[in-house]
């Protein structure tokens, strides 16, 4: 990314979801980092793509509110944007999802289309530029759409310490493609370039973060709220997660892909961001469980020997497991089986911890962790 002009992030104290509250308050952080009477003509098709990572109540902050969501619908009605569309693609099924997380609702109430990505066309969408995905399966929806606003939850991630702007764009990609692409990537390395080239060829128009409430410990679906009270908006995603990271006490070089991103010039640097908006006090986000930033992915880099030993792999806690086989099915290495109780296979697994992030009983932990299952 050229340097000179230094890119915004606006950053705002909010305490509620309040749409009344919320509705004014994303309107000037609009005002501020772009000029959103020229992006929001009528005629456009404008995609919104929350967090909706599981069918849980928006009480559990594993997901966008749906109040973050209706304020900026609301926005988009009030230039005259009429073809507004919600899409995810969900682990558990999409239509449970968009229902459980008020999305629905709000489609019903503003006539919003609602977007499920993984019962449309795939796009294979080819992007030379890119470092690891040069073809990639998303769904159809990102090309026939004028401009994509993402809205990711402020979260803490097992596998790459944070998820936010760049993370949540890994929902475009359908269905079992995502499990796929953790199978075939192989490395840590390879995975967060991966979700650079991702962002780089939607290159969404804004990214507005709900951080009023957000996860920290076993994100992003089994960890548990903590109070952040900000939201952020940015032109540029890379930048707004950077921000987003420096308030609940992450530096860039603990997060692979964020430290790559700047490398890549897919955002600037720290001191190329100018920050616009309010002083909010720092939350600290607990970390995931046993997660330890200077050993996360070192081994696999040394030597596969080496890493087949040392690296974390899925252990599952036989009081809280119900026997669903999710895991089973959602594993991209087919690692897991269920004759009784799941077990994994340490040679075949890639430590990718799908099923950790799948299960709705909470009984996955990893081999790394204090807390340990069987």
């Amino acid at each position: 990314m050229s340097s000179g002009k230094k890119t915004k992030v606006s950053m705002r104290k909010c305490e509620v979801y309040d749409v009344s509250i919320l509705e004014p308050m994303i309107q000037n952080m609009l005002n501020e980092i772009c000029n959103p009477k020229a992006l929001f003509t009528r005629g456009k098709k404008v995609l919104i793509k929350p967090n909706l990572v599981s069918p849980v109540s928006p009480e559990k902050a594993a997901t966008t509110h749906p109040a973050m969501v209706e304020a900026v619908v609301k926005i988009l009605v009030a230039y005259g944007v009429e073809d507004i569309w919600i899409g995810d693609s969900g682990i558990h099924g999409t239509d449970k999802i968009f229902t459980v997380c008020g999305m629905t609702d709000i489609a019903e109430r503003y006539g919003c289309k609602i977007c499920d990505f993984d019962r449309y066309e795939i796009d294979r969408v080819e992007n030379t530029a890119n470092v690891i995905l040069k073809k990639i399966p998303m769904t159809k929806y990102i090309g026939e759409c004028d401009l994509v606003i993402n809205m990711p939850k402020t979260k803490i991630h097992h596998a790459v310490l944070y998820t936010g702007a760049i993370k949540n764009l890994y929902g475009t990609i359908v269905g079992k493609n995502k499990m796929k692409l953790h199978a075939n990537l192989g490395t840590k390395d390879n995975f967060e370039n991966a979700l650079l080239d991702l962002y780089s060829t939607i290159n969404p128009a804004l990214t507005i973060m709900d951080g009023i409430v957000g996860m920290e410990g076993n994100g992003p679906a089994n960890g548990k709220p903590v109070r952040s009270n900000m939201i952020l908006a940015s032109t540029n995603g890379l930048a707004l997660d950077i921000v987003a990271m420096r308030q609940i006490g992450i530096k860039v070089k603990d997060v692979g892909y964020i430290e790559k991103g700047i490398e890549r010039g897919v955002g600037p640097k720290e001191n190329d961001i100018e920050l616009i908006g309010d002083v909010i006090e720092s939350v600290k986000y607990d970390k995931p469980s046993g997660y330890l930033i200077k050993f996360n992915g070192w081994a696999e880099r040394v030597t596969p020997v080496i890493y087949k030993f040392f690296k974390p792999i899925p252990l599952f806690d036989q009081k809280k497991c119900v026997k669903c086989g999710i895991c089973v099915e959602i594993c991209p290495a087919n690692a897991i089986v269920l004759p009784d109780v799941p077990k994994v296979d340490r040679e075949t697994c890639i430590s990718c911890f799908c099923c950790q992030e799948a299960c709705f009983s909470d009984a996955i932990t990893r081999s790394d962790s204090k807390k340990k299952g069987i």
